[in-house]
């Protein structure tokens, strides 16, 4: 589509990726620079639902803080909802709601199964 190319281009620039790595093959970029060109890749086209795995897993403090900022952004804007799944404690209080791990895992005790 004609809208695809300039959502492409704008969102690595976004991303930090310096426009000589935007012709490289994945495997020659870093983790953390894979990364972030997944999430542009996510991006284009704003999207209802982002689910984002691990997304600041490689990305050094400043560099995670830069992209949690865009990516909040990138969703807020078109009201895309987000579900970011991370081991890193330090940014849940960027988040409405957290969900803890515990949580989800727990198996339901036979008092708490529903009927069908």
């Amino acid at each position: 589509a004609g809208w695809a190319r300039p959502a492409a281009q704008g969102w690595p620039e976004a991303m930090g990726l310096e426009r000589p790595l935007w012709q490289r093959d994945a495997h020659q970029l870093s983790v953390g620079q894979q990364q972030r060109v997944a999430a542009a890749r996510a991006l284009i086209g704003q999207p209802a639902l982002v689910i984002a795995d691990e997304p600041t897993s490689a990305l050094d403090e400043d560099r995670r803080d830069a992209f949690l900022d865009l990516l909040l952004s990138a969703c807020a804007t078109p009201r895309s909802a987000l579900v970011l799944v991370s081991h890193d404690r330090r940014i849940a209080q960027r988040f409405g709601r957290q969900v803890l791990l515990p949580s989800i895992n727990r198996a339901a005790r036979p008092d708490e199964a529903v009927a069908a």
